[in-house]
């Protein structure tokens, strides 16, 4: 299972998705954390001190990740593989374990977390890269991901609306917007269901710096009583831990203990449809390839060719039946 937090930049997103990360692991034998963000601060925010592993960027490493994923599979011929290429029976795949290869790989971790962080700008970037682009491997990640209902993956993605525009927008079980009781703030989760009402279903709200029965007031006139997950008040805990002071992170999760509680629950509601998830992103590729990708690599038609027989359920059933070898 995969949720995204989502918000207007300052609404505690990036503090809110640690704490979550911090309440399941301490309730869970392993939680795979992603910073999708590039501010690139989830890691800060979870206040660990003993990670280890490499500090690898999977935005410069997505190249690697593609052609990992890539596998034995023959359908492509020479095409390239991108990262809405939808797998085939012969590619590799993904779990939500901490020794899981590509996980291990590139992964730091602290006790029963492993963070995945795409990175930020560097300044080779400057004036010619998209952060789009280094989202690439992590569109493939997920994309190649054989996660169960027990597997527990948060991701911490970018500001605003900006996940709609690339696959990572299906590839949640949930979203769940960090917000300020403020036009501002809220336009952002507004904006989102407007442009993909699709996603409505999936998506919820979680208010920060309530101060009072206006504010209060002012979420409810705005999200749907099904859609608001919680209320968090103005806290100086949050305060003092943006200013510095890290023991205050505790206390603040504190005071989120029975929104996290809620937010796990509704989490755990969902279910995913494989046939609906792979559908989609054979739209979406074809869309991609359609509208520029085709053209940036010569004309030639990417979508063409790939495996057909292909599903999540058979490479899922492929997986257990691997694992009940080694097993015996």
């Amino acid at each position: 299972m995969r949720i995204a937090f989502l918000g207007k930049g300052g609404a505690g997103k990036t503090t809110t998705s640690a704490g979550f990360v911090r309440y399941l692991a301490g309730r869970h034998p392993f939680v795979l954390a992603i910073d999708a963000d590039v501010n690139a601060h989830l890691k800060g925010a979870l206040h660990l001190t003993d990670f280890q592993g490499p500090e690898a960027e999977l935005g410069e490493v997505k190249n690697d990740i593609i052609e990992y994923l890539k596998g034995d599979r023959l359908d492509l011929d020479d095409k390239p593989m991108v990262g809405t290429t939808p797998p085939s029976m012969k590619s590799r795949f993904v779990t939500v374990a901490p020794d899981d290869k590509l996980i291990e790989q590139y992964a730091q971790r602290s006790g029963n977390i492993s963070l995945l962080t795409v990175g930020t700008y560097k300044e080779s970037d400057v004036g010619g890269a998209c952060y789009h682009v280094k989202l690439t491997g992590l569109q493939s990640f997920f994309h190649h991901l054989l996660d169960g209902p027990n597997d527990l993956v948060v991701a911490d993605t970018t500001a605003g609306t900006d996940n709609v525009a690339t696959s990572l927008s299906f590839a949640y079980d949930m979203n769940v917007f960090v917000v300020e009781p403020t036009k501002k703030s809220l336009q952002v989760y507004l904006d989102f269901i407007s442009v993909a009402p699709h996603l409505a279903d999936r998506t919820y709200v979680i208010a920060n710096k309530v101060d009072g029965p206006g504010d209060e007031a002012f979420l409810r006139k705005h999200v749907a009583e099904d859609r608001l997950l919680g209320l968090v008040p103005q806290s100086k805990h949050l305060k003092r831990f943006e200013q510095g002071k890290k023991e205050a992170l505790n206390d603040f999760m504190a005071e989120q203990q029975q929104v996290f509680e809620k937010v796990f629950t509704t989490w755990q509601s969902k279910k995913r449809d494989w046939q609906e998830y792979l559908d989609r992103l054979r739209l979406t590729h074809t869309k991609v390839c359609r509208d520029w990708l085709d053209d940036y690599f010569g004309g030639i038609k990417l979508d063409q060719g790939l495996d057909q027989d292909f599903s999540y359920e058979r490479a899922i059933a492929g997986l257990n039946a691997k694992k009940e070898t080694v097993s015996v």
